[in-house]
C-alpha cells in the first residue's frame, strides 16, 4: 500500500512539475508576443503618425506650387526643401531641375549628380562621401531627381519610398508647368520682337511713299487750276485717281499698322455729317460716272445739324466701302443712306452703303473681313485690307461692321453709331481765291517738295524763302523776320524738331507748322513737345495749307 502510495504521489509531482514548466514556457511567450504586440503597435502608430505628418507636408506642398509664381518659383522651392528636411530629419534635400540646375537645401552642392534611378544611394556616391553622410535616398520623374541625404543610418522601407516618389511627381508637374511657362515668354518676347520690328519697318516704308505722293499730288492739284485741253484734263483726272488710290493703298497699310500695334487714336470733334457724307460722294463720283453708275445720299430721320465724331476715320470708312461698292458694280448705281433716331441722349445713326452689283457668296461672306482677302482669291483691286480696316476703324468708333448680300442682286454694307449731338461747326471763311501775303520759310529737303509747296504758297501772294536742312533755317530765321516758317520734320544735318527747340529757346514766337509724312500719335506728341504750334501730314492739299496759313499768318 505503501508503495503504490509513493509511485502516485511521485508520477503526481511529476506531472505537476510539467505542468509548472509548461505554464512557465507559456507565459514567456505569452509575455514575448505581448511585448512584440506593443511594439509593433508603437511602430504603426508611429508610422500612422508619420503618414499623417507626410500627408499634411504632401498637401501644403502641393498647395504652394499651385499657388507660386511661375516666373519666380525658386524661393518657394527653397521653402518646400527646408519643410521637407523638418519633416525627414534629413540633413540634406537636393532637386536636380530638368538634369541641369540644382537646387540644394541646407547647402549648395556643386558636384556630380547621381545616375538618374530610383532607390538607396550607394556608398560611393560623391554626394554621400563628401560630406561623411551615411545614406540616402532617390526618386526620379521625368524631368525632375528629388535626393534625401541623412547623417545616420535610417531605414527606408517602400512605404517611404513611395511617398518620395509622389513629391518627385509633385515638382516634376511645376517644372513642366514652369518650363511650359518659360517657352511662351520667349515665344511672346521674340513675337513682341517681330511685330516691333514689322511696325518699325511699315511706318518707315509708308513714310518713304508719303514723301514722294506729296509732289505727285501736289502738282496734279497745281495742274487742276491751270488751263488745259480735254486730252490733258483726261490725263489728270487719271493721274489724280491713280495717286488717290496708291495714297489710300499707303494709308490702308499704315492704318493697319497702326491699329495691330495700339498706336490708333480718335480725334472726335464736331461735324456735319450729311454734309460729310456728300463730300465723300463727290471724291468717288468721278470714277462712278466713268462706269455710268448713279451715286446718291439719302438722310431718313432726323439728323442733328452737328454730332461728335473723328470725321477722317468716318470718312476713311465711307470711301473704302464707296469705293469697294463702285469697283464691283457695273450697271445700276450706289446708294449712301444715313437712317437716324433719337435714343434718349443720344442719336443712333444707321449708315448704309449699298449698289447693284454681282454681290458676294455667302461662303465667302465669312471671310470677308480678314486682312488680305479678296473675293474668290484673285488679283482684283488693292491690298485686300480695305474691308478689314474699316471693320476695325468702325469698332474704334463704336460700331460693328456688317454685310448682307444676295447673288445677282447686289450688297449692302451697314453699321449703326451712337452719336452725341452738338453745336454746329462753324463755317470756315477760308477762301482759295482770296491772296495772301507774307513771307514764308519753308524747310524741306526733298527738291519736288520745295516745288510743289513753293508754287501753292506763290500763287496766293506769298513770298517764300527755301532752305533745306534745320541748320539752314535756324541761321535764315535769325538773321530775317518771317511771318510763318513751314518745318519738314527729316531733314538730314538737323531734323525739324531739333530745329524748332533751338529757335524757341532763342525766343522766336514766329508760328512754326510741322510738314510730315508720319500720322502717329507720337510723331504728333514730339511736334508739339518740340514748340510748334500745328502739323500739316503729308501730301499737303492746297486747301488744308491754304486754310492753316489762313490761321497762323
Amino acid at each position: 500500500m505503501t508503495d503504490l502510495w509513493q509511485k502516485r504521489y511521485q508520477r503526481e509531482r511529476r506531472a505537476r512539475e510539467q505542468a509548472e514548466a509548461l505554464l512557465e514556457t507559456k507565459s514567456l511567450e505569452l509575455y514575448e508576443l505581448n511585448r512584440k504586440l506593443e511594439a509593433t503597435n508603437l511602430l504603426q502608430a508611429g508610422e500612422i503618425k508619420w503618414r499623417q505628418r507626410f500627408d499634411a507636408c504632401l498637401l501644403g506642398v502641393s498647395r504652394d506650387l499651385l499657388s507660386c509664381n511661375v516666373s519666380a518659383p525658386f524661393d518657394t522651392i527653397r521653402d518646400t526643401q527646408a519643410r521637407l528636411g523638418a519633416l525627414l530629419s534629413a540633413a540634406w534635400i537636393g532637386l536636380e531641375w530638368g538634369r541641369g540646375r540644382s537646387l540644394c537645401w541646407p547647402v549648395v552642392y556643386n558636384g556630380p549628380w547621381p545616375k538618374h534611378q530610383s532607390g538607396p544611394l550607394a556608398k560611393e556616391e560623391p554626394i554621400l562621401s563628401e560630406r561623411d553622410h551615411r545614406c540616402g535616398y532617390q526618386a526620379v520623374a521625368t524631368g525632375v531627381s528629388l535626393i534625401v541625404v541623412f547623417s545616420e543610418e535610417v531605414e527606408w522601407r517602400e512605404p517611404h519610398q513611395d511617398m518620395l516618389r509622389d513629391l518627385a511627381l509633385l515638382f516634376d508637374a511645376f517644372y513642366n508647368n514652369w518650363l511650359a511657362f518659360t517657352q511662351l515668354k520667349l515665344a511672346e518676347q521674340e513675337t513682341h520682337r517681330m511685330s516691333t520690328l514689322r511696325s518699325r519697318f511699315l511706318a518707315m516704308v509708308t513714310h518713304e511713299l508719303r514723301t514722294p505722293m506729296n509732289g505727285v499730288l501736289g502738282c496734279a492739284d497745281l495742274l487742276a487750276s491751270s488751263p488745259l485741253n480735254s486730252e490733258q484734263q483726261q490725263l489728270l483726272r487719271v493721274l489724280t485717281h491713280s495717286g488717290h488710290s496708291l495714297l489710300a493703298l499707303i494709308n490702308d497699310v499704315l492704318d493697319y499698322n497702326k491699329i495691330d500695334s495700339d498706336q490708333f487714336c480718335l480725334n472726335d470733334k464736331p461735324i456735319d455729317l450729311h454734309q460729310l457724307c456728300r463730300d465723300t460722294l463727290e471724291v468717288v463720283r468721278p470714277m462712278a460716272s466713268d462706269k455710268g453708275l448713279s451715286l446718291t445720299c439719302e438722310v431718313k430721320g432726323e439728323l442733328p445739324d452737328a454730332v461728335c465724331l473723328d470725321p477722317s476715320r468716318y470718312k476713311q470708312v465711307l470711301l473704302n466701302l464707296l469705293g469697294n461698292a463702285v469697283n464691283h458694280t457695273e450697271q445700276g448705281g450706289v446708294a449712301l443712306t444715313l437712317d437716324s433716331r433719337q435714343v434718349g441722349d443720344v442719336v443712333e445713326v444707321v449708315t448704309c452703303v449699298e449698289d447693284s452689283g454681282p454681290g458676294i457668296g455667302e461662303a465667302f461672306q465669312q471671310r470677308l473681313f480678314e486682312p488680305f482677302t479678296q473675293e474668290g482669291g484673285t488679283s482684283g483691286e488693292g491690298t485686300g485690307l480695305g474691308l478689314s480696316i474699316s471693320q476695325k476703324l468702325v469698332r474704334r468708333l463704336g460700331g460693328e461692321l456688317q454685310v448682307s448680300s444676295e447673288l445677282a442682286v447686289g450688297t449692302r454694307f451697314y453699321f449703326a453709331l451712337e452719336l452725341i449731338p452738338c453745336v454746329r461747326p462753324p463755317v470756315s471763311t477760308t477762301s482759295l481765291k482770296v491772296s495772301k501775303s507774307g513771307h514764308i520759310l519753308v524747310a524741306e529737303d526733298t527738291k519736288a517738295n520745295q516745288l510743289v509747296i513753293r508754287l501753292m504758297l506763290e500763287k496766293e501772294g506769298c513770298q517764300v524763302t527755301l532752305v533745306e536742312n534745320g541748320k539752314q533755317a535756324i541761321e535764315h530765321a535769325c538773321e530775317h523776320p518771317y511771318d510763318l516758317i513751314l518745318m519738314d520734320c527729316s531733314m538730314p544735318i538737323m531734323d525739324g524738331y531739333s530745329a524748332t527747340e533751338v529757335l524757341r529757346s532763342k525766343g522766336c514766337q514766329t508760328p512754326i507748322l510741322a510738314l510730315t509724312a508720319t500720322t502717329t500719335a507720337e510723331a504728333h506728341k514730339m511736334c508739339m513737345e518740340a514748340g510748334m504750334n500745328a502739323v500739316l501730314h503729308k501730301p499737303i492739299h492746297r486747301a488744308s495749307l491754304m486754310q492753316a496759313i489762313d490761321q497762323w499768318l
